[in-house]
């Protein structure tokens, strides 16, 4: 790693930052990575807003990708401390892509046009909520690609240490909503009417029932329905989000949750639409690459629990070898938590993830020297 490093990254987190934008909507922030990448002498291509570029000749690349959008979260900017750096409309990187980014940008910039070992660099819109990995998969962004790492901010553990997880580190997530149609009429004469809050009661407690007998974990968040209390419901609307380990599990969870909503319409009356608003399977490490990045970090790596949150890198894990590991930034004055408006972190901690990108690459290429010597 170069003395401008920190520089670099530090100066670049702080643009990202500030230019902070929404899934899908990465247009400045897109701009700024395709200019940097021309200036260190890459031929950036775009899939939507989404950014990659290679490096070296040849297939059997191995690729790193960073995600590029932020959370419509106002920040604080009095925890943050990024009073000259803050986005001013309402949306802010609070779950760290920025500093994703900035690494990533860091790690183009060294490698330049000085690799012989073929490499993509991938920066991934919409991950929040809109599969852009999916997006960039289908338009092949892993087209010569045999490997793949990425990393992700952590608070919750220690500045300069990697957390590492086998299998399964992120649950995978299903978001449904289950819309209930029933017969208004006055609450005195139930009888004429079909309540659509009822049904949708039955169905959310059935619901929860299914899910723990599948040993998954379901969240119901949003209930709207009805018009006054003294009238039978015509409508219900219920958005859940279901979160699993097992991609079988949450099949089988999904049809018993919908054989429920159509026991709670024979009981009521009411007809219901059960929609899927998205399905991220579970983020499933490889093995071997988990060694790997133990390997060339040695006693800097912790093992870490699985978490049930969601991340689309599970995309990419599904088609090549693989994983994702978190990088701590824990320190003193940055402890919030992510997805809080109050995140933040000190820059020097994305040079233990630079020199984690930089590792595996000299790795590789020794690989490949043993292998063609």
């Amino acid at each position: 790693m170069d003395s401008v490093s920190l520089q670099y990254l530090t100066d670049t987190r702080r643009k990202l930052h500030s230019l902070a934008e929404l899934s899908g909507k990465e247009y400045k922030t897109s701009e700024f990575i395709v200019s940097e990448l021309k200036r260190f002498g890459y031929k950036p291509k775009t899939i939507g807003t989404g950014v990659y570029c290679d490096a070296g000749k040849g297939n059997n690349r191995i690729a790193f990708r960073a995600d590029i959008d932020a959370l419509p979260i106002t920040e604080n900017v009095g925890s943050t401390g990024m009073h000259d750096y803050a986005a001013q409309s309402g949306v802010m990187h609070a779950c760290g892509h920025d500093g994703h980014t900035a690494n990533l940008l860091n790690v183009a910039r060294i490698v330049g046009g000085k690799s012989k070992t073929p490499l993509r660099f991938i920066f991934q819109f919409g991950e929040e909520g809109e599969g852009g990995s999916q997006v960039m998969i289908d338009e092949g962004v892993l087209d010569g690609v045999s490997e793949i790492y990425a990393l992700h901010l952590c608070p919750e553990i220690e500045q300069g240490k990697i957390g590492y997880c086998y299998g399964s580190m992120f649950a995978g997530c299903c978001e449904f909503d289950i819309d209930v149609t029933g017969k208004a009429c006055h609450c005195a004469t139930p009888s004429l009417g079909a309540d659509a809050v009822r049904a949708s009661v039955e169905i959310a407690e059935k619901a929860f029932n299914v899910a723990q007998n599948h040993g998954l974990l379901l969240n119901l968040g949003k209930v709207s329905g009805g018009l006054v209390r003294n009238v039978v419901a015509d409508s219900c609307k219920s958005e859940y989000t279901l979160r699993f380990y097992d991609m079988a599990k949450c099949e089988a969870a999904m049809l018993d949750i919908e054989r429920a909503a159509l026991n709670a319409d024979d009981a009521y009356g009411t007809n219901h639409t059960l929609i899927s608003r998205g399905v991220y399977p579970p983020l499933i490490n490889s093995a071997l690459a988990v060694d790997k990045v133990r390997s060339v970090m040695k006693g800097r790596c912790i093992a870490v629990e699985p978490r049930y949150t969601a991340e689309d890198f599970s995309n990419y894990l599904l088609k090549i070898t693989g994983c994702m590991v978190w990088l701590g930034v824990r320190a003193e004055g940055h402890t919030s938590p992510l997805h809080s408006e109050c995140f933040s972190f000190d820059e020097s901690a994305l040079l233990t993830g630079t020199e984690l990108f930089m590792k595996l690459i000299e790795a590789s290429a020794e690989v490949n020297r043993r292998t063609n010597g």
